[in-house]
């Protein structure tokens, strides 16, 4: 029953915190593929930039438009958005597009701080054609 109260509380006070405006987030993303980001929002959207490495020696930069939306309560918003990547698979040169599809909560706390996460799948154009499916993160981001 304890933990059904303060299941509840937590809601109640998820459900009435205001969220503070930003402009700028720079961050961590740890997942498929762990990266540094740095988003530029805008009224309902946001560009995203990235650059990121990941298991079989890839190291790519990326930049996704994303359109904005918020849900469940203030502070929580849903973005999806598409964009595209380059960089190096191993020695070879690699080119690509990629899609995202996340949750964004930005805490109520007086530090601005935000946590994310999200599903970005990819299409691999070049060197050869290759979907990668596999690409769930989490991220924490500052709020500037």
């Amino acid at each position: 029953m304890k933990k059904f109260f303060a299941i509840a509380a937590l809601m109640v006070a998820t459900l009435t915190v205001s969220a503070q405006e930003y402009n700028w987030a720079a961050g961590l993303r740890l997942g498929g593929f762990n990266g540094l980001t740095l988003k530029k929002y805008q009224e309902k959207n946001a560009l995203e930039f990235g650059a990121s490495w990941g298991v079989g020696n890839y190291l790519t930069v990326d930049g996704v438009y994303e359109w904005q939306q918020p849900v469940i309560a203030e502070g929580i918003n849903l973005y999806y958005g598409v964009g595209g990547y380059l960089g190096l698979a191993g020695s070879d040169f690699c080119l690509g597009a990629e899609g995202v599809v996340g949750l964004e909560y930005q805490l109520p706390i007086n530090f601005p701080l935000a946590i994310s996460l999200d599903y970005r799948p990819a299409l691999n154009v070049l060197p050869g054609l290759a979907p990668n499916f596999v690409n769930f993160g989490f991220g924490i981001n500052y709020c500037f």
